[in-house]
């Protein structure tokens, strides 16, 4: 069977017109910022701009998703980290990195994944949270975006934003970020069981193991102190 495009991993909906967020920003040739900056409605609440209803029409800033206007990254083999993602010009900070793509999967299909991911020995498996009842698995397939490794102290963020009525997740830059400059964000990791996992980043203020802040890993791996009978 051949594989789907990326993009038609997501479960497309038609957006109602009644439910189109439309901005009240006006483009003003003399003040860039005007056509849906930071101070445009959508912006604000997370939501990009739908072709065809935004006011400020080609002007329009707010689709980097659609349009998809990353900045320029690419791959390469670490150092007993696997490969990684590193930025291939300068990237401002809030700035729009990459989006985060895969096939779009259920939290019980997610955590049976998981397992067995580990069960197979796949060392490499790359599944993040979309909503409280969706995750986005880019093991088999997915975007650049699953390159970029873990870090406690990252220089970068996942932001979950709505574009034309569906949750997607891009991944943004918390300060800037210089050429050259290995790309990193806290994956928050969910520990479901099984071997710990060692967190390889080096930051100076690492957890040392991946889910390291999760309840589960907290429970099974914390020392009772005497007489306490749990």
């Amino acid at each position: 069977m051949a594989e789907r495009p990326i993009e038609a991993m997501f479960r497309h909906k038609k957006l109602k017109e009644e439910d189109i967020a439309i901005c009240e920003c006006k483009y003003d040739a003399n003040d860039p910022d005007s056509a849906c900056g930071e101070r445009c409605l959508n912006v604000l609440t997370s939501t990009e701009c739908t072709p065809g209803y935004c006011p400020c029409g080609d002007y329009c800033k707010n689709q980097r998703f659609q349009k998809s206007e990353c900045a320029k990254t690419k791959f390469f083999k670490t150092e007993g980290r696997g490969w990684g993602l590193i930025a291939d010009e300068s990237i401002k900070a809030g700035q729009f990195v990459i989006e985060y793509c895969g096939e779009v999967i259920s939290s019980e299909e997610a955590q049976q994944r998981s397992q067995a991911y580990e069960a197979q020995g796949l060392k490499d498996a790359y599944i993040i949270s979309l909503n409280a009842n969706s995750y986005i698995d880019a093991t088999r397939k997915g975007s650049l975006a699953r390159f970029i490794n873990h870090s406690c102290e990252p220089n970068c963020e996942t932001r979950k934003w709505t574009i034309l009525g569906e949750i997607r997740v891009g991944i943004f830059a918390k300060q800037d970020i210089y050429v050259g400059t290995e790309l990193a964000y806290d994956y928050n990791f969910e520990w479901y069981g099984g071997a710990n996992v060692r967190c390889l980043c080096g930051a100076p203020k690492c957890s040392k193991f991946l889910g390291a802040k999760s309840p589960a890993f907290l429970e099974h791996n914390h020392v009772w102190e005497e007489g306490d009978d749990r």
